[in-house]
């Protein structure tokens, strides 16, 4: 099928604001750097030819909630859909599982999930993360399975942070929260906890995480990186689909529990000015238990109780090079994967086992080359897959920064990634099919990015072409390759510092997907945007306005009994926050979550939080 033209209402927006004197909310984005797997130091965010956005610690601080959903939920181009226990973020309207999930660079996306491979991004407090840093585009010839949409990575890591800082949350509706960070020259740690009390959707949850890092000069030429993460985390909601708390027939919650752990080592040697290498070593295990009541009258939601253990082992050899104006990273990976589940469903009085346990190995070789050439950067890599039972997989990219002034720059970049079929998908004794490919994508973004002193303004648009994808089979009763999905669009980011003590942002974005005949997208909206205010009135105090949008989109239910797609409604949400510095040592945050207190849903029956109040004193040590 030919690429559809975008609507030209869209672009005649595009160009309209294009002329404001909005800008990015990074005055100093021309030095600012991220953390890209396969490159052994931080690339400067203003050369890539992907789009990239990111959080600061400032930029989490403001922002109300307590989880990473939330924070994730303010991110330009990413919709957020919660349905009880299950949450699904769709990156320029791609499915959840097509988005690599990292904490500290450890990959913790669990293909034994019935979603795919996705992460449960409410196991992860606000309050650790320091940095997000979102990568746009097909990204599989550096990061391999699963980058098919892009990459999100969670650091927890403040290196900024000397001393002890104490922090004590309350949200509406008895949500509790407590933190302790503690860093010094080489060393870090963090502790926090979560406990809510019933909310107005059904939901509680309790949360309990600590985190180390160390990072180490061991001689003049070496570094060594650490980090180490565990979660303990409990969660009572509705099952999905079941209508919530609005339309569900039974009260009976569905009970969630887990333990995750994330590890990561990292040695790195300077043989030269020009040659460096490293050594990484990744874990990450994951261990739940679901108990569902299922959804009445059971036929297409039984009851169920589902114990998933998962673990996650890979060993990384990186190579850096560099001479004159070319630049090349090379690297080895070995990844292994070990998944078992043990559980039941419940129908007509019979307990149906749904036992699985698969293994499953993977070789990869991958090169990322960068060649100044003039004014312009060009971006190359390839990377080979050789995976266990499967066919091998060859991924490339290709890349162009070109700044056409100090204050004007042009990229564009195109892929092409694939995604592996989860254990889940390929396990499962109902629905499950050994025989399924790995899915696959191509995309391509095209932008221009405005840069003043005080501005920055950056418009991209984006073409993403998925084939392969695994979709179930009614009459087959199985998991089967069969579905493609085009999606078009185009993204505008723009910020201004109004003034010495104010920054204005503002986000828009809008995807045009084409699925194929009889299939049905759920939970995304065509539009989506976003603005926000941050004034600082005074060293002491300073306030945050954010007002989010979120188009109409399609969600489903069983509620009825029956299988039914509804339409819900497009909504706006406000929150405020406000942040007073008694001095060095103590400041008040403050939060007013939907300020206007506007009825919305994520899904039907499963509303959003009503207006509510909290508090966070922070101490420092």
């Amino acid at each position: 099928m030919q690429p559809r033209k975008l609507n030209t209402t869209l672009t005649a927006i595009a160009l309209l604001i294009s002329g404001s004197v909005l800008a990015n909310d990074n005055q100093s984005a021309a030095i600012e750097t991220i953390s890209v797997y396969g490159q052994l130091n931080p690339i400067e965010k203003s050369t890539l030819p992907s789009t990239v956005f990111i959080l600061n610690n400032e930029d989490i601080a403001r922002i109300v909630g307590n989880t990473a959903l939330d924070l994730l939920a303010q991110v330009p181009g990413i919709n957020i859909k919660k349905s009880g226990n299950i949450q699904d973020i769709s990156l320029r309207g791609a499915e959840s599982n097509f988005v690599i999930i990292q904490i500290d660079g450890v990959q913790v996306n669990n293909p034994l999930d019935e979603r795919g491979g996705s992460f449960d991004l409410a196991s992860l407090s606000k309050d650790l993360i320091s940095r997000v840093e979102v990568i746009k585009g097909t990204q599989s010839a550096i990061y391999g399975s699963d980058a098919l949409a892009g990459v999100i990575n969670f650091i927890t890591v403040d290196k900024e942070l000397k001393g002890v800082k104490t922090s004590l949350g309350l949200m509406a509706d008895g949500q509790k929260s407590a933190t302790v960070k503690a860093g010094f020259d080489s060393w870090g740690l963090a502790l926090s906890g979560i406990d809510t009390d019933e909310q107005s959707n059904g939901d509680s949850q309790t949360l309990a995480e600590l985190s180390l890092y160390g990072d180490f000069n061991f001689t003049k030429t070496s570094n060594t990186q650490l980090n180490w993460r565990f979660a303990d985390y409990k969660q009572y909601a509705f099952p999905d689909q079941s209508g919530g708390a609005e339309f569900a027939q039974d009260e009976t919650k569905e009970k969630n529990k887990g333990q995750t752990s994330s590890a990561s080592i990292r040695h790195q040697i300077s043989i030269n000015d020009a040659y460096q290498t490293a050594l990484h070593l990744e874990h990450y295990h994951a261990q739940d238990n679901l108990t569902s009541p299922g959804i009445s009258p059971y036929f297409m939601a039984p009851p169920a109780y589902t114990s998933n253990d998962y673990t996650l082992n890979k060993f990384r050899w990186l190579n850096s090079l560099s001479i004159n104006n070319i630049s090349a990273n090379a690297g080895l990976d070995y990844k292994h994967e070990d998944g078992q589940t043990s559980g039941y469903l419940t129908m007509f009085g019979q307990d149906i086992p749904t036992d699985f346990e698969l293994t499953r190995k993977n070789w990869a070789g991958f090169i990322d080359t960068r060649i100044d050439l003039a004014k312009a950067s060009m971006f190359l890599g390839v990377r080979l897959d050789k995976p266990e039972d499967h066919d091998n997989q060859t991924t490339w990219k290709f890349g162009i920064n070109y700044p056409v002034s100090d204050n004007i720059r042009l990229f564009t970049n195109a892929g092409e990634s694939f995604k592996l079929p989860s254990l889940y998908a390929l396990g499962n004794n109902m629905i499950g099919n050994a025989e399924l490919v790995a899915e696959t994508a191509k995309s391509a973004d095209i932008g221009i990015e405005w840069t003043t002193e005080r501005t920055n303004i950056n418009f991209s648009l984006f073409d993403y072409r998925y084939k392969n994808l695994i979709d179930f089979d009614g009459e087959l009763f199985s998991l089967v390759n069969r579905s493609s999905v085009e999606t078009q669009g185009a993204e505008l980011v723009l910020v201004n510092h109004l003034t010495s003590d104010s920054v204005l942002q503002f986000n828009v974005t809008y995807a045009d997907i084409e699925a194929g005949e009889g299939e049905l997208l759920t939970g995304r909206p065509k539009w989506q945007g976003g603005a926000n205010l941050n004034w600082q009135w005074t060293e002491q105090l300073s306030t945050y306005i954010s007002a989010n949008y979120v188009g109409e989109s399609t969600a489903t239910s069983l509620h009825t009994g029956n299988f039914s797609a509804e339409l819900l409604p497009s909504y706006s949400k406000y929150d405020v926050s406000g942040r007073w510095v008694a001095n060095q040592h103590l400041s008040v945050d403050l939060f007013l979550t939907n300020a206007l207190d506007k009825q919305y849903y994520y899904s039907v029956g499963f509303g959003g939080p009503e207006r509510g109040a909290g508090i966070k004193i922070n101490w420092l040590l």
